[in-house]
């Protein structure tokens, strides 16, 4: 669900590309390589929210607690789940904001989600004091393109490093939030839902919105 943008001097933003824009940036004046860094910074928040929402499945370790955290989400089935240690939660019905909602609360302080990552993002966009530097990684097998970002004075996140997968899944976040401090990297990745596994569950944990 890669944003189309038609910014892209360097390349095709993908999961090398970022990267491409930070280095073809390094010889241009200041305002040019700001307008790249906006650029990058603008794909990278519309790979988070736009387009159809991918139905997948991710695990992530948080630093630190060695307390894993599962997410699986499948929008067009209208379920979703999230395990934080050994306590499942389960979410069914076709409300998507509500959704989004029920994710942000079960991950609450433990994992941010793609829309409150993605606004971080266009925020430090139009933030002329931020400091951003761009590279790529790979976590669990997933290409993710990354920022690290400092001295963003003007944004709800004064720094922070993220990175986002080639279909807008997070990969890792680094955060420190009012009294709240992210710290989740992505160890286990799939496309789609195992219902199957789903059903397992089921007896563990009541099911919001029924």
């Amino acid at each position: 669900m890669i944003l189309q943008n038609p910014l892209r001097r360097c390349a095709v933003l993908s999961a090398a590309a970022l990267l491409a824009l930070a280095g073809c940036s390094e010889g241009a004046g200041g305002d040019e390589a700001a307008s790249e860094d906006q650029a990058a910074l603008t794909e990278l928040s519309g790979r988070l929210v736009e387009g159809d929402q991918p139905a997948y499945t991710a695990e992530y370790l948080i630093e630190g607690s060695e307390e894993s955290v599962l997410v699986a989400v499948d929008p067009e089935a209208g379920t979703a789940a999230v395990v934080v240690g050994d306590r499942p939660s389960l979410w069914a019905g076709d409300d998507v904001a509500g959704l989004t909602v029920w994710l942000d609360q079960e991950l609450d302080g433990v994992l941010p989600s793609e829309e409150t990552v993605a606004s971080w993002l266009s925020a430090t966009a139009v933030d002329s004091s931020a400091s951003t530097v761009f590279s790529n990684t790979t976590l669990a097998g997933e290409l993710a393109d990354c920022v690290d970002v400092q001295g963003a004075e003007d944004s709800p996140v004064g720094a922070y490093e993220v990175c986002v997968t080639t279909v807008g899944v997070i990969a890792s976040v680094t955060a420190k939030v009012g009294d709240k401090a992210y710290t989740a990297k992505l160890v286990n990745y799939h496309d789609g839902v195992d219902t199957a596994w789903l059903d397992e569950i089921t007896g563990q944990a009541s099911t919001a919105n029924q």
